[in-house]
């Protein structure tokens, strides 16, 4: 280790010519002769020695010349001796003649031709054939600071160069003991390898935030979106790869700096980078780890391309806008009220149609007998209820899709309104139970559970006429219902005296999936069904319904069904006549609530309440005959309505009363197919009939769209896997090129030509010379690749003398040094010891 009083003796670098004498006993020679030592910073050392023929050490003179210096009488410096070049690895500046202490001539002249030297054998280099350029630059070392640099082309100097410069702290300090630190902010080459890292982490979020914006949006341009999103991941990929490239080649002159490689494996470190099968050198994995597992990292990178790419997809999504929608319709029943069908509603050119069909006393509108009774539902509405009834569905109109949400949209939307609706309840379950009441109405007479299976025939019964209406008001009557008889006519003529209740007996079947037994006779038979019974009454109900446009099909789901009334608050009374002069024999208490034609408004709007509930009692009414269960004989409508299961021998559904309440609500719902209904009005104006027209802006109406729709879906989860083990490892070779930086004195080292051309000038490689017949071939045959080459201190063969720090720094020694390539025990590595931690205490390999 160096004492700080070796710094005394050192030489030191003059700015001006000038000698410093330092006082060193010489070698015993009877002659003086001129020496120059060429060390790796490309400093010529001039020695003038006398050596007398005694052994008596005598004081010795000797010149430290920088480059481009001559002796104190030449010519004055070309340039600063802050002149050295920029890269760490290339050449020095160019020698001016040297002369010795009484400015003679170097023993070597400028003009002479050099003969080739013999195998690794060292020449006095003659000064006199390097000049320097003005201009030229050389890096200085401080043992006590950094490397300080001045910018200029060194690449003009590396072929007039005789050996690798020696920039390194192994060069002794006194030659940059007067030079300035240099400031941390100042820009320094190894900071490129921080940038890149950064450029790319910054280039994998701006990836991140690029896909985070197109998640959830409708997938357009979808081919310039995913290019942008492969530039960036390219960008982020460059920049971590360019990062971990110069790490790589720190790395690389790290290795051969410190370990003796077979020159197979150096040309396979050197074009780890570049050459794919470098990798398959297996010295590599061994000797030169990290730099190898930096260059299978770099190799990998394309794949964060890839992957990253496809975190972001496109897929088909559901998009809800909540909005308005303007054609939108609901049902207003009052509309019934004022409609008259001497005077219809006409809306483009079209009538307004009515659910029901009028009788009338007189052609005299203004006889005080004239009046208007009700005689039927009508066609129209048949048509539309028993297609509904046949659909076993409510009927949506044709194109109601488009009309209301827009074409290619869905959308949804809840309308309230009143309208009828049927009340169900159980009245009876099991075999034997009676029947009982529902309100104030008692049950039909004779209708039991006796009337089904097993105690029965009847697998279905219903009765629904009960106190219906007579179509029919008077048996002698004119067309159009008017009564051949004068007035006064019957106080009870048309009339709504009551509303029929639904009693529905129905056997359920206790084992549906297993074959039924055929007849009575058959074992199981009195186990094999249970008798039901329900009876529904029709009321008028606030609803709150959902529909839902998909795909062109309607669907309706009621959220809420409020109960308000009967339809007609009377009780039936069964087996009393009415004695009232009319066709109609039905008797129902209290007569007061009886709904009669005067009274026009209330009337119309039973009518149609009655009227679509007739329509649904006429298709209920009636029988099923399953004493036979495996050939049934229906005496009834039921058949075509949802309420019997034909892959079950048409044995009635279980639940019966909600079937009964859907069919219902499903012939009321289909009055949206046909918009000439008077009652189908605007939902945003329920005052107003709608008719066939297109809604505009002022009909606007609450409603959801939706459709499916290609968009962007980001999965930022397997983004980031990806991001961030490719940063992390990046990061990981950013942090052994930094530890390799160091190791190589802080200096950025590269793999270019000029780099390598200096790192192998010299006799050092001269053996390898010796394989003729291959130069043309540019290569080395096999066995020559076995040798093993490091890079460090070249020793002449002449002056075996291995150096050490002490030898190297010292004013003695005699020893020309080079640095370069060269044969394992051609050359000596010297390498930081890691275990003083300092940048300037070196240990021998």
């Amino acid at each position: 280790m160096a004492q700080p009083g070796d710094w005394v003796r050192r030489p030191s670098i003059s700015h001006q010519p000038s000698q410093e004498s330092v006082t060193r006993n010489p070698f015993t020679s009877p002659t003086s002769t001129s020496h120059r030592r060429v060390n790796s910073d490309g400093f010529s050392i001039v020695s003038s020695v006398s050596r007398p023929s005694s052994v008596t050490p005598e004081p010795v003179q000797e010149q430290w010349v920088p480059l481009g210096a001559v002796g104190p009488s030449g010519p004055p410096l070309t340039h600063s001796a802050a002149n050295w070049s920029d890269g760490g690895d290339l050449g020095t500046g160019r020698f001016p003649a040297s002369t010795d202490q009484k400015g003679a001539p170097a023993s070597f002249s400028s003009g002479a031709p050099r003969a080739r030297p013999a195998t690794l054998q060292f020449e006095d280099v003659p000064i006199g054939q390097y000049a320097s350029p003005a201009g030229s630059s050389q890096p200085f070392f401080s043992p006590r600071g950094r490397f300080q640099e001045n910018r200029s082309d060194s690449r003009a100097q590396l072929l007039n160069t005789p050996s690798t410069p020696w920039k390194s702290p192994r060069t002794p300090p006194p030659y940059a003991a007067t030079l300035p630190r240099k400031k941390w902010w100042h820009w320094r080459p190894a900071w490129w390898m921080y940038i890149f890292l950064l450029f790319g982490i910054l280039c994998a979020v701006g990836h991140h935030i690029f896909y985070s914006v197109l998640d959830g949006r409708p997938a357009e341009q979808q081919i310039a979106m995913l290019r942008y999103g492969t530039i960036l991941a390219f960008t982020a990929k460059a920049g971590l790869v360019a990062a971990v490239v110069v790490a790589f080649k720190q790395q690389v002159w790290t290795t051969v700096r410190n370990k003796f490689l077979t020159l197979a494996a150096i040309d396979s470190l050197f074009a780890a980078t570049e050459d794919l099968t470098s990798l398959f050198t297996f010295e590599l994995y061994k000797r030169a780890t990290v730099a190898t597992l930096l260059a299978v990292f770099i190799w990998l990178t394309p794949l964060v391309i890839i992957l990253t790419s496809n975190t972001l997809v496109v897929e088909m999504a559901m998009r809800v806008d909540n909005g308005t929608c303007p054609g939108i319709r609901t049902l207003n029943f009052d509309k019934e009220e004022t409609e008259d069908f001497r005077n219809p509603t006409k809306i483009e050119h079209l009538f307004g149609l009515s659910v029901n069909m009028w009788n009338t006393t007189s052609k005299d509108l203004s006889s005080p007998d004239w009046y208007d009774y009700w005689t039927a539902p009508s066609d129209k509405f048949a048509q539309v209820a028993t297609h509904a009834i046949y659909m076993e569905d409510a009927i949506a109109k044709t194109g109601a899709n488009i009309d209301i949400c827009g074409p290619g949209w869905n959308c949804t939307y809840t309308v309230n309104f009143t309208a009828p609706a049927y009340k169900c309840s159980e009245v009876a379950n099991g075999v034997g139970d009676t029947v009982k009441s529902i309100g104030d109405q008692a049950p039909p007479d004779g209708f039991s559970t006796k009337l089904l299976l097993p105690e029965g025939n009847n697998s279905y019964y219903a009765f629904a006429s009960g106190g219906e209406y007579a179509s029919m008001q008077l048996k002698d009557v004119e067309r159009g219902g008017m009564p051949k008889t004068k007035p006064p006519f019957p106080e009870d003529l048309g009339a709504f005296r009551t509303e029929p209740v639904i009693w529905v007996g129905y056997s359920v079947r206790v084992n549906p999936d297993e074959p039924a037994p055929a007849n009575r006779t058959m074992p199981g038979w009195d186990d094999a069904f249970i008798p039901k019974v329900v009876a529904c009454e029709n009321y008028e109900a606030e609803y709150t319904v959902r529909f839902n446009l998909t795909g062109g099909q309607q669907f309706t789901n009621v959220t809420e069904r409020k109960f308000v009334r009967r339809v007609i608050e009377t009780t039936w009374e069964q087996g009393k006549d009415a004695d009232d002069k009319t066709n109609d024999n039905t008797t129902a208490t209290p007569k007061s609530n009886y709904v009669y034609p005067r009274d026009v408004h209330r009337y119309r709007r039973v009518a149609a309440f009655h009227g679509i509930g007739s329509h649904l009692r006429s298709f209920i009414n009636g029988t099923v005959d399953a004493s036979q269960t495996n050939n049934p004989i229906q005496y009834t409508k039921a058949i075509q309505t949802k309420l019997l299961d034909p892959r079950h021998e048409y044995f009635p559904f279980p639940e019966q009363g909600k079937l009964i309440q859907e069919l219902y609500e499903n012939i009321i719902f289909s009055l949206f197919s046909n918009q000439q209904f008077v009652s189908v009005v605007w939902a945003a104006r329920p005052e107003e009939t709608s008719g066939v027209v297109l809604g505009n802006d002022s009909t606007r109406y609450p409603c959801a769209r939706s459709r499916m729709e290609n968009r962007y879906a980001y999965h930022a989860r397997d983004l980031w896997i990806v991001y961030s083990l490719a940063i992390a490892l990046a990061a990981a070779g950013v942090a052994s090129g930094t530890r390799a930086l160091l190791e190589n004195e802080g200096v950025l080292r590269n793999t270019r030509f000029s780099s390598i051309v200096a790192a192998t000038r010299g006799p050092a490689l001269e053996k390898l010379g010796v394989f003729a017949g291959f130069e043309d071939r540019g290569d080395l045959p096999p066995d020559a690749k076995k040798f093993r080459v490091g890079y460090g201190i070249q020793r002449d063969e002449a002056d075996p003398r291995v150096p050490d720090r002490n030898s190297m720094w010292s004013t003695g020694g005699g020893a020309d040094f080079r640095y370069g390539f060269g044969l394992e025990g051609d050359v000596t590595q010297l390498r930081q010891s890691r275990s003083e931690g300092n940048l300037f205490r070196y240990s021998r390999q």
